[in-house]
C-alpha cells in the first residue's frame, strides 16, 4: 500500500515538470512573437526627422549608381565560328626521274615563287640534249646539200624543156629531168620536217633538264619534307608541301536563317584567332551556297590579309557577323539588364518630384551585345533616361534611391570617390 502511494505521488511530479516546461515555451514564443512585432512597427532610426512624425513609413532608400541610355547607329551582329585555310596548298611534285642531289629548304621556311626547292640528277637529260642538237646540225646541213640538189634540178629541166621546144633533145630526157625535180623536192621537203620534229624534240629536252630543278610555284611556306638527298623519285612523287602566305580564307558557318542577311564585304567585320586573339584586315566576304544538311548552317568565306603571318591554317576564329541593315537603337550598360524569371528587364529612375527618385522595373527585349553594351528594344525607355548599373540586384519597384556618380581618378588618388545627390 506504501509502495502505492509513492508511485502515484513520483507520477505526479513528473506532470507537474512537463507542464512547467509546456508553460516556458509558450511563454518564450509569444515574448520572440511580440518583439518581432514591435521591430516591424519600429520606426526607422532618422526617418522622423525626414518625413515628420506619425507619417507612414516605406523602404529605406538605396544607393546606386545609373547610367543613361544612349540611341545610336548600329548593326545587328551574330556571333559565329569557323576554321582558317590556305589560299592555296600544293604538294610540289617532281615532273622528271631521278635522284635528288639536294633539298634546299626544310619545314618551316618561306619561299618566294621561283625559288629552288630541290635539285636531281640531270647528266643523263645533259647527254640527251647534246645528242639532240648534234642530230639537228646534221639535218640542218642536208637540206642545204638537198636544197641546191633541188635548185640544180629546177634549172637542168627548164634547160631541156627549152631544147625540147627547138626539137634539140628527145621528150624522154623532159620526162626524166622532171621527175629527179619531183624527187629532190620530196627530198628536201621531208629533211625540213626532219628538222622541225628535231627542235621540238629539243624544245622538250630542255624544258625537261629545266624542271630537274624544282622550283617554288607560289609565295608560300614549307609545311612537310617528303624526300632526303640520295633518294630516287618518279614523276608526280611530292617533294614538300606548299601553303600560301600573305593571304587566307576564314571559313565561316552561319546558320540558314541569315542566308538571306548577310551582307556584302563593304561591311567592318572583324576576324579574331581563338588562340592568339590576334586579328586581320577583311579583303573579301563571299557566300558559298551549300547548306549542311545535318546542321543547317552554309559556309561563308572571308578573305584575310595576313601580312605578318600569324593567322596559321586551322586554328579556329570567330566573329561577329553583320546581319540586316544599319539603324538606330537603344542602348544600356550590361550591367543595367536583370535577368531573371519574368525575362530581361531594367531599373530606371524615376522622379517623384518634391522626394528622392525611385526604382521601376522596365521590361525589355535584348536584340544583341556588342562589347559592354547590350542593344534593346522597349516602349518605356528613350534615350537620355537613367537606368541602375550597380545596386539593381536588390531593388523592388517603388524603391528610393540616392545616386551615386563615380568620378574620374585623379592623378594622386588610387580610390573612387563617389558624389551623393538626390
Amino acid at each position: 500500500m506504501e509502495d502505492s502511494d509513492q508511485e502515484n505521488q513520483g507520477n505526479a511530479a513528473s506532470t507537474g515538470g512537463g507542464l512547467r516546461w509546456v508553460i516556458l515555451a509558450l511563454v518564450l514564443v509569444g515574448g520572440l512573437w511580440l518583439g518581432i512585432q514591435a521591430l516591424r512597427n519600429a520606426e526607422p532610426a532618422g526617418a522622423g526627422g525626414s518625413q515628420g512624425g506619425g507619417a507612414s513609413q516605406g523602404p529605406p532608400p538605396a544607393t546606386v549608381i545609373v547610367a543613361p541610355v544612349t540611341q545610336t547607329p548600329v548593326q545587328e551582329t551574330r556571333s559565329v565560328t569557323g576554321t582558317l585555310r590556305a589560299m592555296e596548298r600544293a604538294n610540289v611534285a617532281a615532273q622528271e626521274s631521278g635522284a635528288v642531289l639536294e633539298v634546299k629548304v626544310d619545314v618551316g621556311d618561306s619561299v618566294k615563287k621561283g625559288d629552288v626547292i630541290a635539285l636531281l640528277d640531270e647528266r643523263r637529260l645533259k647527254a640527251s640534249l647534246l645528242e639532240a642538237k648534234a642530230n639537228l646540225t646534221a639535218s640542218e646541213a642536208a637540206i642545204s646539200e638537198r636544197s641546191a640538189e633541188s635548185e640544180r634540178a629546177k634549172r637542168d629541166l627548164e634547160m631541156k624543156e627549152k631544147l625540147f621546144s627547138q626539137r634539140a633533145v628527145a621528150e624522154r630526157e623532159v620526162l626524166d629531168a622532171r621527175e629527179s625535180t619531183e624527187v629532190k623536192e620530196a627530198r628536201l621537203k621531208a629533211s625540213k620536217d626532219q628538222v622541225d620534229a628535231m627542235q621540238s624534240a629539243l624544245e622538250l629536252l630542255e624544258v625537261r633538264l629545266s624542271d630537274a630543278t624544282i622550283k617554288a610555284p607560289f609565295d608560300g611556306r614549307i609545311v612537310s619534307r617528303h624526300v632526303d638527298p640520295g633518294e630516287w623519285i618518279a614523276p608526280g612523287n611530292p617533294v614538300v608541301t606548299l601553303i600560301s602566305t600573305g593571304k587566307v580564307e576564314a571559313w565561316m558557318s552561319v546558320p540558314e536563317r541569315f542566308i538571306g542577311q548577310i551582307t556584302s564585304s563593304g561591311n567592318r567585320l572583324s576576324i579574331i584567332a581563338d588562340g592568339s586573339g590576334e586579328s586581320a584586315e577583311v579583303i573579301s566576304l563571299r557566300q558559298v551556297a551549300d547548306i549542311d544538311p545535318v546542321t543547317r548552317l552554309f559556309p561563308v568565306v572571308v578573305t584575310l590579309n595576313d601580312k605578318n603571318g600569324s593567322l596559321a591554317p586551322g586554328l579556329s576564329v570567330h566573329a561577329d557577323l553583320p546581319v540586316g541593315e544599319e539603324s538606330a537603337r537603344l542602348g544600356v550598360p550590361v550591367n543595367a539588364v536583370i535577368e531573371s524569371y519574368q525575362g530581361a528587364s531594367v531599373m530606371k529612375v524615376v522622379q517623384t518630384g518634391d522626394g528622392l527618385p525611385v526604382a521601376e522595373r522596365v521590361p525589355v527585349t535584348t536584340l544583341f551585345r556588342r562589347n559592354e553594351i547590350v542593344y534593346v528594344e522597349s516602349p518605356d525607355l528613350k534615350p537620355g533616361d537613367q537606368v541602375v548599373v550597380e545596386g539593381n540586384e536588390r531593388l523592388f519597384p517603388g524603391t528610393p534611391l540616392m545616386v551615386a556618380t563615380p568620378e574620374k581618378k585623379s592623378e594622386n588618388a588610387e580610390e573612387v570617390k563617389t558624389e551623393v545627390k538626390p
